[in-house]
């Protein structure tokens, strides 16, 4: 039985230092001696969460709970399985099971703070942060949701003093500091919120929340991509009812206005900027993601946040937009010498620029059964694309059918995609 503790000790100690695989060898070696030891199923399901492996990591705990039912830690993890695989119903019940049988373990009340932040009870997940900090005054995790849920409440103040104290009490928490970084990049200022995301990735530089916050922090720079960002918290930050209604009555509310200002001659122009304005924000919401993300690739910092799909999907938008913009600039030059070449190039321009659209919700290495719906079709409107601008060079007709086959579905699918949200 010794050897087993050691076994368990030295994964361990190398889960900690972030060697998970060789944490695993260690865990199977104590589990070889006692297959029923509680505590090694408990620690190689940590390291399954680690692997991303939420399935297996649950299963391995639910044996640890079977052997040890009264241990409250093991429904913590099971708790923490179930809310990364965003099945917040079942990671509440789990935790209220740990508070149960443990009443003074403050990160239960902490991941139940993270839960009620993703279902946007901000109230509720203050008071669970405060439950733990009752217990628990300097519990990190308590002092990190309960600075979220006051920053989304608005109580700035507040949440910057109880991010200033998480700070006195551990200075080299990455963690924290990527709280901080998120709060300070809602609140408008990428400045402050790129140096919280950078010291954290210097504690931690694989912290995958503190990557994806420096590069929202550096993409920022660029005024229309921070007037976007902060539209998109405000919107987030919305209830899911709300999150819907909100795109349908901008869109009925410009078709009203641009209806209603449409009737008399003086005021058409301004229902055409109305609709033009409408279009623009639609468009940019839809492109300046990869668009900002080339311009990182050219940043000293931002080019290696990057990952494979945010740089490839960059490339492929900002190229697709380029051979757009020149094919529709030679029809337009071609337009009284070549009225056919002056067509196709025409059709085939527009095709690229409106392919440029799903080209940006890619994922890569490509793969059509790897990956969600959603790359599934952003595949099939991409080749519907390249289809049109193949045949507006050899027989429009069936360019201008497998055009319209395109706008129909991405019409459709953006529309679906606002009420799956």
């Amino acid at each position: 039985m010794s050897d087993t503790f050691q076994f368990i000790e030295r994964a361990r100690l190398l889960l900690e230092q972030g060697r998970v695989n060789d944490a695993v060898k260690q865990i199977k070696n104590a589990l070889q001696q006692d297959p029923d030891n509680d505590m090694a199923l408990a620690l190689y399901a940590r390291c399954q969460f680690d692997q991303k492996d939420f399935d297996s990591g649950i299963e391995t705990l639910y044996k640890a709970i079977y052997i040890d039912p009264e241990n409250s830690y093991y429904y913590y993890l099971l708790a923490f399985g179930y809310y990364r695989k965003n099945l917040n119903t079942q990671a509440l019940e789990k935790l209220n099971q740990s508070i149960v049988l443990n009443a003074y373990f403050a990160e239960s009340f902490g991941l139940m703070g993270y839960v009620y932040c993703d279902e946007k009870n901000f109230k509720l997940a203050l008071e669970k942060a405060n439950e733990g900090l009752a217990t628990d005054p300097n519990n990190i995790t308590c002092l990190n949701v309960r600075s979220i849920a006051l920053n989304k409440m608005k109580q700035t103040d507040a949440a910057v003093e109880t991010m200033e104290h998480a700070l006195a009490q551990d200075p080299d928490n990455e963690f924290t500091h990527s709280t901080i970084g998120w709060n300070y990049l809602e609140k408008g200022n990428n400045k402050v919120a790129a140096t919280h995301f950078r010291e954290a990735l210097r504690i931690n530089p694989n912290m995958n929340n503190a990557k994806q916050g420096l590069k929202e922090a550096l993409k920022s720079k660029i005024p229309p991509y921070k007037w976007l960002l902060q539209y998109s918290f405000w919107i987030n930050n919305q209830d899911k009812k709300t999150r819907w209604i909100i795109p349908l009555a901008l869109y009925f509310g410009v078709r009203i206005l641009s209806t209603a200002f449409n009737q008399s001659k003086s005021t058409e122009s301004i229902a055409g900027l109305i609709v033009g304005l409408y279009l623009l924000f639609v468009l940019t919401s839809w492109l300046i993601n990869p668009v900002a993300n080339f311009l990182l690739l050219f940043h000293k910092d931002g080019k290696y946040a990057l990952d494979l799909t945010e740089k490839n999907s960059a490339i492929s938008v900002v190229a697709t937009l380029f051979v757009g913009l020149t094919c529709l600039l030679i029809s337009y030059f071609l337009q009284a010498g070549n009225d056919i070449l002056s067509t196709s190039l025409l059709t085939a321009g527009i095709a690229f620029l409106v392919m440029a659209l799903p080209l940006g919700r890619i994922q890569y290495p490509l793969s059509f059964k790897r990956y969600d719906t959603q790359n599934k079709v952003a595949l099939g409107l991409t080749g519907l694309g390249i289809l049109t601008v193949v045949f507006a060079f050899i027989y429009l007709p069936v360019a201008i059918v497998t055009g319209a086959c395109f706008l129909v579905i991405f019409v459709i699918n953006s529309w679906v995609g606002v009420f799956r949200k």
